[in-house]
Formats: C-alpha cells, sequence, structure tokens
C-alpha cells in the first residue's frame, strides 16, 4: 500500500505545473474534502480499492495536505490530482470532469499520430502521411517502457474497469504532451515508441510534440473504412441480396424515451442533454421542448419496424452494432428483448444484481424524498441503507409478468408490446452483438443481456467490467464549480470467480491476422463476422 502511493505521488510531483495561477490551495484543499465526504455518503463502496478505510481516509489526508500548501494552482492540476486519487476506485462512472477547454492553460501540445484498441492491444490508425507502412503496427513500447508497465501507469493516474479500459485510457491521451509527460517525466521534445509491423520488424518512431493546430494540419494516413455498414442512430439495413442478415447501428442508448421520462418525472437533465443529443445526431433543436422529444426517435419503435421488415422476408440473422456506445438509459433497450423474445424474455433470471446506496445526492438525481421513495417501493429505508431485497414468496404467471412488464416499461410503443400478448415480435435464428473497447456503461448491459438470452457477442473486450460500480450520480464542488460523478450503485452480473467477471471476453474474437487480412479496415469486426457466418466480406 505504502509503495503505491509513494509511486502515483512521485508521477505528480515530477510533473510541472505549467499554467497561471487560478485558486488557492486552501479553496482546493476544501473542495477535495467536500468530495471525500460526497464519495463516502454517496458511493457503494470508497475504501476497498485504497486497501480499507483507514487507508482511504490517509490517501485523502495526504492529497488535502499536498493541496493546501501549494501556491495557487489550477484547475487543472488539481483534476489531475483528484483523479489519481478516484484511480484506485477501478470506476469508470466515478469522476472529476476537466475544466472546458476555455479555463485550460497554456498552449497544448501531441503528436501527431492515433491508436486503435483491438484484442491483442493497441494498433496505429493514424499517422503522418509518410509513415503509411506504419498502418496497423502493434504498440509494444513507449520511451523504453513495455506496454505492460505503461498501463499500470496509466492506471494510477485515472480510474480503470480492466485491461481494456487501460487500453482506451491510453488511447485516448496517446502523444498529449501532458498526459505523456505524467506517465515519463523525462520525455523531451519528442515521443519515442517501439511497434512491430504488420510484416513483424521491431521498429522504433520518434515523432515531436507539435501545437495542436500544427498537429491537426500534418497530412495523415488512415486505415480505411468501408461504407457499408448501417450509418447512423438506429440505422438499419439487409446486409445481403437475399435478406437474411439484418444490421442494425446503435450509437447510442438514447431516444425518445428517456427523455419523456425525465420531462414526465422533472429530472432537470434533459434541459442540457436533449440539446447535446441533437448535436450528436446532427440535427436542428426546436425551441419548444415537448417538440424536440417528440420529434426523436423510439428505441423499441425503430426496433420493432426493422423486427417486422425481417418477419415479412424471414431473415435468419440479426446484428447487433454496439461499438463505440458509450451507453446512456439501460431501461429502454428491455422493452426490444421482449420484441426479440417475448414472454421468455420476463420469465428468465439474468442475475443481475445493482445494489444501490441511498443518500442525499442519489435522491437528489430522481428528485424524489427519501419518505416518496420508501412509499415507491413498499420499504422503509434510511439514509446510507443499501437496496438490497428479498424475493417475493410465490410469483406471477407468465401473462401477469408480461403485463406488469409491458405497463411499466420504458417505452413509446407500449400499445405495440401490449399487442404482442406475450408473444415475440419476431426471433431470428440468430443473434449477434458487436462490441469494441468503447461499449460502455449502458451500451455493454444491453450487450451482457443479450448475451444471456443466447446472443452471440462478437469483436473487442469492453472497458466496462461485468462485476462493477455504476449509475452516474452528478455533483458539483461548491467552490470551484467543476462537476463530476459518483456511483452509487454496486454491479454484480457474474460469479466472481469467473473468467469474464471483469473483462467481458466475447464468444468470437478476432486475432491480429484477421485485422491484417481485411487491411486493418475501421469495419474490421464486421468484415471478420460476415466472413465468419458464410457472407463475403465487406469490400475495401
Amino acid at each position: 500500500m505504502k509503495k503505491n502511493f509513494l509511486t502515483l505521488f512521485a508521477l505528480l510531483a515530477a510533473f510541472p505545473v505549467w499554467a497561471q495561477p487560478d485558486y488557492s490551495g486552501d479553496t482546493l484543499a476544501a473542495d477535495f474534502r467536500y468530495l471525500v465526504r460526497q464519495l463516502e455518503e454517496t458511493h457503494p463502496d470508497p475504501y476497498t480499492g485504497f486497501g480499507g478505510k483507514v487507508f482511504f481516509h490517509k490517501a485523502a489526508f495526504e492529497l488535502e495536505h499536498h493541496l493546501r500548501n501549494l501556491p495557487d494552482t489550477t484547475l487543472t492540476y488539481f483534476c489531475e490530482q483528484t483523479g489519481a486519487f478516484l484511480a484506485h476506485l477501478q470506476d469508470g462512472h466515478t469522476y472529476l470532469s476537466a475544466p472546458g477547454a476555455n479555463a485550460r492553460e497554456g498552449e497544448a501540445r501531441r503528436i501527431p499520430a492515433y491508436l486503435r484498441v483491438i484484442p491483442e492491444g493497441l494498433i496505429m490508425q493514424g499517422v503522418p502521411a509518410g509513415l503509411c507502412s506504419f498502418l496497423g503496427s502493434r504498440l509494444v513500447a513507449v520511451e523504453g517502457c513495455g506496454i505492460d508497465e505503461v498501463l499500470e501507469r496509466v492506471a494510477a493516474l485515472q480510474a480503470c474497469e480492466n485491461l481494456y479500459d487501460r487500453y482506451t485510457v491510453f488511447r485516448i491521451h496517446f502523444g498529449e504532451e501532458r498526459f505523456m509527460r505524467r506517465l515519463f517525466p523525462q520525455v523531451g521534445d519528442s515521443l519515442h515508441f517501439s511497434l512491430l509491423t504488420p510484416s513483424d520488424s521491431l521498429v522504433s518512431l520518434s515523432l515531436p510534440f507539435l501545437p495542436d493546430a500544427e498537429a491537426n494540419a500534418v497530412p495523415k494516413a488512415w486505415c480505411p473504412t468501408s461504407r457499408v455498414v448501417p450509418i447512423g442512430q438506429l440505422a438499419y439495413k439487409f446486409m445481403d441480396a437475399d435478406k437474411q442478415v439484418m444490421m442494425i447501428n446503435i450509437d447510442q442508448i438514447s431516444a425518445r424515451e428517456n427523455f419523456e421520462y425525465m420531462y414526465e418525472h422533472g429530472w432537470s437533465g434533459y434541459k442540457t442533454q436533449l440539446p447535446a443529443f441533437y448535436r450528436t445526431l446532427g440535427w436542428e433543436m426546436p425551441s419548444d421542448t415537448l417538440q424536440g422529444i417528440g420529434r426523436l426517435p423510439s428505441f423499441s419503435g425503430v426496433f420493432g419496424r426493422m423486427l417486422r421488415e425481417m418477419r415479412q422476408h424471414g431473415s435468419s440473422t440479426l446484428i447487433i452494432d454496439l461499438r463505440s456506445n458509450g451507453g446512456g438509459w439501460t431501461g429502454i433497450t428491455l422493452p426490444t428483448l421482449y420484441q426479440l423474445y417475448g414472454r421468455r424474455y420476463v420469465e428468465t433470471d439474468l442475475s443481475t444484481n445493482f445494489y444501490r446506496l441511498i443518500s442525499p445526492l442519489y435522491l437528489e438525481k430522481v428528485n424524489t424524498t427519501l419518505e416518496d421513495f420508501n412509499r415507491s417501493n413498499g420499504a422503509d429505508w434510511q439514509l446510507g441503507d443499501y437496496t438490497f431485497s428479498i424475493p417475493a414468496a410465490g410469483g406471477l404467471s407468465g401473462d401477469a409478468l408480461c403485463e406488469r412488464f409491458v405497463r411499466g416499461c420504458m417505452s413509446s410503443v407500449r400499445e405495440e408490446l401490449a399487442a404482442q400478448q406475450g408473444e415475440p415480435l419476431y426471433t431470428p435464428r440468430h443473434v449477434y452483438v458487436v462490441t469494441d473497447a468503447n461499449t460502455f456503461s449502458a451500451a455493454f448491459h444491453y450487450a451482457f443481456y443479450l448475451w444471456k438470452m443466447g446472443a452471440t457477442v462478437v469483436g473487442v473486450p469492453s472497458r466496462q467490467a461485468p462485476n462493477t460500480y455504476m449509475e452516474v450520480t452528478p455533483f458539483r464542488l461548491p467552490r470551484t464549480g467543476l462537476e463530476g460523478s459518483i456511483s452509487n450503485s454496486m454491479q454484480v452480473f457474474l460469479p466472481p470467480a469467473d473468467r469474464r467477471a471483469k473483462v467481458f471476453w466475447p464468444d468470437l474474437i478476432p486475432a491480429y491476422g484477421d485485422y491484417r487480412e481485411a487491411r486493418f479496415d475501421n469495419e474490421a469486426e464486421i468484415i471478420f463476422l460476415l466472413k465468419s457466418i458464410g457472407l463475403p466480406g465487406l469490400p475495401g
């Protein structure tokens, strides 16, 4: 335990504060103390990652003391130090967001190169144009450190739930001078790294740090991207002339249903999330909020239309693409499971457990009081209690379960679900779910639930662990105004000894050779899957 903290603070101390002064040490220490208090009230287990409650408080004391004795410093530095403290939780839903771009100091620099996560590690996805022969090369070392050591350092600076979360965090920050200097305090004006090329040659490269604008302007070579998959939120299409293989692309677990829910339950989050969602869709947001919600596609409405088309053609295979889907609202996916499997879904015990800690921050999030929360759940919980429950004696019949599910589910087409009367809308013979490292949170839930119902998962393991902390619970620091999230529940999907409890390994995993054969196409996982089921691969 002592060694870990010495290493952490050595890394932080080695990193220079480049910024102009922003906040006093007393102010930052007070906000950090407030965050620690919120963690203890809200997080289901803030202690284990530190080795126990005493060591949690010891680490908090040391960081608070460090902050209080700083000269005036920046919000960026404060976020980095706090992020390193939170890294011990190994929790992707507990974080402090960095200040906005206009609040960051200095001129950022980076190298003009970009990575991609595949099952076997990290490969070059974008390089300066003169280095195109290195596209697809595997990253094996940075600044003389092997990739395993690099990933250990990454996990000391930012919360990572598993190996693929470490890969993802490093991919996101690869080449950013500020982050690289935190990992490698002695780095110079260039970043040195080693690659194993597609022809298995070991090469070393050095690229200079450039101001962001210059790095963006450098001509680059990129791995190719096939353009025959459906593109856009909830876009779907048949992948073959015989209309036997349907593919749907789901970019976000967000649609009309979750905004209706937030609006109807008085959650204020929709006021900022709705315009942001419109921006991701590339649509213009109407001035009227209700009109804006009504214009959005219904998650289960679109899914139902797709299944009816498949039923019309007797389609055998459905591919659900959840790559690069960072999540959203798990509840809006459940009606699609009913559409696919009907009564079998509502009668199946998925063995997925969420143990929520009741806290003031959680009750504020869901816009309720403890009294109303207890009334709606038929319980007598107190603040600080976990929502453990005992299964009720007896059980409802299949029809009653279906009726209850339809009545309470999060869907804008509830009447269509009721008309199913427990029968599937359509169940294809094969369901495949394609994931990558960025399939996270609610998107991971959807993939896992489909897998429990018999679907085959294909692609790259998710950075989301099946057994982990869960749920975004927003907070705001009173003095700096920085915002973030604290998990308010413990998620347990698999027995702790299960080999998938921390890394959910897909059923079909493409090897490096499959990526090389696909010319490192960004649709390589789809090419691999189509080849596996006997369809020709996508054109380049």
